[in-house]
């Protein structure tokens, strides 16, 4: 999609949908009234030291297309993460979901599904239907939920989520937003809230119609029923659903040819009045997923394969098992694979032999390394950690999401990692990192210039001798949420930034980095999309540092 064509349709969600332009960014203040109720009702201090917000960032939005729709809309999805309630509301959504899974009408997955399903005999003039809601997480009226997590939850988890429901703002081209109705998706509380207003809403619901539905189960806002008094009633009972709540509106579908969809399955009427039920895939699906060709490694190459046949078999009863494996013998030979390796894999998967995957069960607490995946190399090195009782993860070197743009328009400096200030006066640098965001770290090192504390600051100390840094435009090095990588990353870029003012060197690390640190650097000097491969020495001095855990 064109950037013209999407920020058009953002700008049409933004003037149409429930949002109110914000005069200033209320980050600040949401903190604050978070930090002032968490210290209020959570007595546990380790929960409250987790879920109270440290160095909060703003809440972005984008929109996803829904290609299966006219006109391509877009889905609007505002990501929370490490928003002012972002931690505090996963914590009550974990709560509230224990209570979620105790409705009947709980569909956990297509599997818990079809477990229960297996047992039920339809009528013969039963009829398959879904009925969905519109919009059910933007729908939910806000009031309602906080009242019936009240009345389930007490006093303090209903606060405690009321706050994280009642502060949804956003930020999108410089201009700051907030939702004035409903729970955003791209929350962790909205799920659970949704969950639970919508089993008060139909259990209220089907306690009062004159004619109930044989079977009701419900995936979030999809339902799947069974209905046995004819299409006529079925009409009325549809018009009774939308009646109900003025937010809550329900669209119908009805099976066709005795056939229903309902999540990634099709479900079939049998003669016997049982139901079966195979894979379904959207009339959207292309088929196409990870080529056998790509630039892999051969054990995530088989993983894509392995998988797909695992889904089919899994969701397919044995009716129908050979006609869609057969169908996805020939998706998957159409990516590349070859039909003798696929029919290995579904003998393996059909017979329960599939070592690869008990294998990988039983490796959830041994040490792994992480590396990018380059054949002849990184591959050869592997084999070394596993002689080592380590399991390597490799890592493709560039996603289609590293060279087109980010959806998500967060500011550059909005993120942990490790950054560089520059001296105007004499062109040395300093090489940082922070577990918060870069931009509150140079705002710490500008107070301490501005202060003067130079025995606090290593920037403090040098402006203090006369020179002036340019804390205005700080360079990025490197993007990093995690501390031990982070502060490797620190140490390589103090290394290769020789006219640093830092006051030590940071982490310790081995001489064996230094012929890598002075090519990675040339490389960078000509621009290469790359490096060059490694040769067989380069390989040879690897090995020490690869096995004392570095960040290769």
């Amino acid at each position: 999609m064109d950037t013209e064509e999407y920020e058009k349709k953002m700008k049409g969600l933004l003037e149409s949908g429930p949002y109110k332009k914000l005069k200033k960014d209320p980050t600040g203040s949401i903190k604050r009234k978070t930090t002032e109720l968490i210290k209020k009702i959570i007595v546990d201090s380790q929960i409250r030291k987790r879920i109270t917000p440290q160095d909060p960032k703003t809440s972005v939005i984008y929109g996803l297309p829904k290609i299966h729709k006219e006109g391509t809309p877009l889905r609007p999805i505002i990501s929370a993460i490490d928003s002012p309630t972002y931690q505090l509301a996963r914590y009550i959504a974990t709560s509230l979901q224990i209570e979620v899974e105790k409705a009947n009408s709980y569909v956990k997955n297509s599997t818990h599904f079809l477990d229960l399903i297996q047992n039920v005999k339809m009528e013969m003039d039963g009829i398959l239907v879904s009925f969905d809601v519109v919009s059910l997480f933007t729908k939910i009226p806000r009031g309602g939920a906080i009242s019936i997590l009240r009345k389930k939850f007490g006093e303090d988890t209903a606060n405690l989520a009321e706050i994280c429901l009642m502060t949804i703002y956003f930020k999108w081209k410089g201009e700051y937003y907030e939702q004035t109705e409903g729970a955003p998706m791209g929350s962790p509380i909205s799920p659970a809230v949704a969950n639970i207003y919508m089993e008060d809403l139909e259990t209220s619901a089907l306690e009062k119609a004159p004619f109930k539905p044989s079977m009701w189960l419900r995936y979030v806002d999809d339902t799947f029923v069974i209905w046995r008094h004819g299409r006529e009633k079925l009409e009325e009972f549809h018009l009774y659903l939308n009646s109900i709540d003025e937010d809550i509106k329900f669209t119908k579908e009805v099976e066709s040819d005795g056939k229903l969809p309902f999540l990634d399955l099709l479900i079939t009427r049998k003669e016997d009045g049982s139901l079966g039920h195979t894979v379904y895939r959207k009339p959207t699906n292309t088929n196409k997923y990870l080529l056998a060709g790509s630039h892999h490694h051969p054990a995530q190459i088989y993983g894509v394969m392995s998988t797909m046949i695992h889904r089919s078999i899994t969701l397919t009863e044995e009716d129908h098992r050979a006609e869609e494996l057969n169908k996805l013998t020939n998706i998957l030979m159409k990516n590349g694979y070859r039909r003798r390796e696929i029919r290995t894999a579904i003998s393996r998967k059909l017979s329960k032999k599939d070592s690869r995957m008990e294998e990988e069960k039983t490796e959830e607490q041994q040490k792994k390394a992480f590396l990018p995946y380059i054949k002849g190399v990184t591959d050869k090195i592997s084999r070394i950690l596993h002689k080592h009782q380590i399991k390597t993860v490799f890592k493709p070197r560039t996603q289609i999401r590293d060279i087109i743009r980010n959806v998500k328009g967060r500011e550059k400096l909005e993120t942990e990692g490790v950054y560089q200030l520059k001296c105007g006066t004499c062109d040395q640098v300093y090489v940082g990192e922070t577990g918060r965001t870069i931009r509150t770290r140079v705002k710490e090192h500008s107070a301490a210039i501005r202060l003067g504390h130079a025995d606090k600051s290593a920037v403090a100390e040098h402006a203090a001798q006369g020179h002036t840094i340019d804390v205005n435009n700080p360079k990025i090095l490197a993007r990093e949420k995690y501390f031990k990588t982070r502060i490797f990353q620190e140490a390589l870029e103090i290394k290769k930034h020789k006219n640093n003012f830092n006051r030590d060197n940071g982490q310790k690390i081995s001489d064996t980095w230094l012929p890598v640190i002075s090519r990675k650097t040339s490389f960078q000097k000509t621009h290469y999309h790359h490096p060059p491969p490694i040769n067989r020495c380069e390989i040879k001095t690897t090995r020490s540092f690869v096995l004392m855990r570095s960040p290769a």
